[in-house]
């Protein structure tokens, strides 16, 4: 509510709350030396991830700019979609810190951004670059860069719609007992999915049933490091829908990755063999080497499968203060 707002007539009680914590582990970092990027390593995997992008919710991701919809007289100005090349898209850094917070959430990691100065020592990162936990590994550390990459997922079938949001506020860290259960902390923080809030702020957003092109490359990976990303895409068991972007309170980013194809490549033999072929990928051996490895905490993944499943038709998402 805005001070503008104050003092007119009673105020109505805040809704529930559009999030929920995933717990933090009890137990140490699963700490390992990187590969590093100097050489290709034949016992890990490096290749690419295709796999497509389906919208369950409007998709907003802001480009700071207003746009015009010319002949809409109830939205004339939207605020934009992010492009590239003058195509509606998802950049690849929402993809990137989007599946990093899962896998940060569902593996034994490090806790990477915070302002709290509670944080349990077992969840600091790692000083050292020689020692990081799974998500450092996988998407980098201060000095150390990560060994996967996405690209920006281009729209390739869809449109852009005008769609009328409520004005949101700035989270507040300050608010102790919200995040804290005296000095413990919650836990890392997710939206959950429900019926779209819908009031006065246009955004223009893809809409539901949109596809994007997703890329992902990755190079010299364990077969359970790249199986833990596949659980974050909501790839295996038990099932995440993940959730990007703007808007992320009134129910607006709910994805599904659909039709994965992954493929290996032998990088040694594109130094020999001009026409160096690739050889594709299982999903599901995958998966059980992120168990077999220990980078899955089931009772995290367990926690966030119940805040990230859809559909959610038994809630709706906040249109006021909450």
């Amino acid at each position: 509510m805005t001070n503008r707002d104050r003092g007119r007539g009673p105020q109505q009680p805040p809704l529930p709350k559009p999030y929920a914590f995933v717990p933090l582990p009890e137990g140490r970092q699963n700490l390992a030396t990187p590969v590093g990027h100097h050489q290709y390593k034949s016992d890990t995997l490096s290749g690419t991830l295709q796999a497509v992008i389906v919208a369950c919710s409007p998709v907003h991701v802001a480009s700071g700019i207003l746009e015009q919809v010319p002949g809409d007289r109830q939205y004339p100005l939207v605020k934009g979609h992010f492009r590239t090349g003058g195509v509606p898209a998802i950049p690849a850094t929402s993809l990137k810190g989007c599946i990093r917070s899962i896998v940060e959430a569902i593996s034994p990691s490090a806790v990477h951004i915070t302002r709290s100065r509670d944080i349990p020592r077992n969840m600091l990162p790692s000083r050292s670059v020689d020692q990081l936990d799974p998500a450092a590994r996988l998407f980098g550390a201060l000095g150390y860069l990560g060994a996967v990459r996405f690209s920006d997922a281009v729209l390739r079938q869809g449109k852009v719609i005008p769609v009328p949001t409520p004005q949101l506020f700035r989270p507040r860290p300050e608010s102790v007992d919200t995040y804290f259960d005296g000095r413990t902390p919650r836990g890392r923080k997710f939206y959950m999915h429900g019926k779209l809030a819908k009031v006065d702020l246009p955004l223009e957003a893809c809409d539901v049933g949109s596809r994007f092109d997703l890329r992902m490359d990755f190079s010299n990976l364990t077969p359970g490091e790249l199986g833990l990303i596949l659980i974050a895409l909501g790839l295996g068991e038990p099932r995440l829908w993940p959730k990007l972007g703007g808007g992320k309170p009134a129910c607006l980013g709910t994805i599904e990755v659909l039709e994965p194809r992954l493929t290996r490549d032998d990088p040694q033999a594109r130094y020999t063999d001009f026409d160096a072929g690739t050889a594709p990928l299982e999903v599901a051996p995958l998966i059980a080497a992120a168990r077999a490895e220990g980078l899955v905490l089931e009772p995290q993944l367990t926690r966030l499968a119940e805040t990230l499943h859809w559909p959610r038709e038994d809630r709706g998402c906040p249109d006021r203060n909450y």
